[in-house]
């Protein structure tokens, strides 16, 4: 599964790039107008870096362009991810990023846009653990272990690729770096990789994880120049 969505985001930015070199110069220009409100739909990767957890969501999105080189982004995703052998962790977050073109263009083009993007989401977030039984060679699942939801407040900021084939379809890609400041809750882990516990510490800790998404919008409300 990871291979196949690997395979398909750099058939994504592949097919982008050529659009982008095809378009001719006359053509290029994309008349996109300001305020313009679209809706669209994401897929999302993630990578813990504190408990090595890994995984897949969905979500969605609606988009409005402020200005020619100032759009915005408010999401909603739920990603499940595995960590360990028998550990897992399911995150909903609900927020916004500004993403600003860096070509002098803006929006207003149908070649490639690159972008830097920051801003603030809230999540909440269950963590827990199959519990095994192993007895001759075999492994039987009881009931899950888990604590949550826990609520946290995160901020991101990132880069990525938005690319207009026209002026309502925006395909867009991104990786950003999210930190959430949250209660301390950890899975611990044997020398198996088997989760047999959840620690939870008095107080809050920092949590970060990596984050690549691929998105696609339609702006169905355009407002006239």
């Amino acid at each position: 599964m990871k291979k196949l969505i690997v395979s398909a985001t750099l058939i994504f930015f592949l097919h982008a790039l050529i659009f982008s070199f095809q378009t001719a110069s006359a053509q290029d220009v994309n008349d996109i107008p300001r305020g313009s409100f679209g809706f669209g739909v994401r897929s999302t990767g993630s990578v813990f870096l504190g408990d090595n957890a890994s995984g897949f969501g969905a979500g969605g999105q609606h988009k409005i362009i402020f200005a020619h080189r100032v759009n915005s982004e408010w999401f909603l995703d739920y990603m499940n991810s595995s960590a360990g052998n028998n550990g897992y962790r399911k995150d909903t977050h609900i927020g916004w990023s500004v993403q600003f073109a860096l070509n002098k263009s803006g929006y207003q083009t149908h070649k490639l846009i690159p972008f830097i993007e920051a801003g603030q989401c809230f999540d909440w977030t269950k963590v827990g653990f199959v519990d095994t039984l192993i007895s001759f060679n075999w492994i039987v699942p009881e009931y899950p272990r888990e604590v949550g939801p826990i609520f946290s407040i995160a901020t991101q900021a990132g880069t990525g690729i938005s690319y207009f084939p026209t002026s309502r379809i925006e395909l867009c890609g991104e990786i950003q770096y999210m930190i959430h400041l949250t209660k301390d809750v950890n899975l611990l882990f044997d020398n198996s990789n088997v989760a047999y516990a959840i620690s939870q510490e008095d107080g809050t800790s920092f949590d970060g994880h990596i984050l690549g998404t691929i998105s696609f919008t339609y702006y169905l409300f355009q407002k006239k120049s």
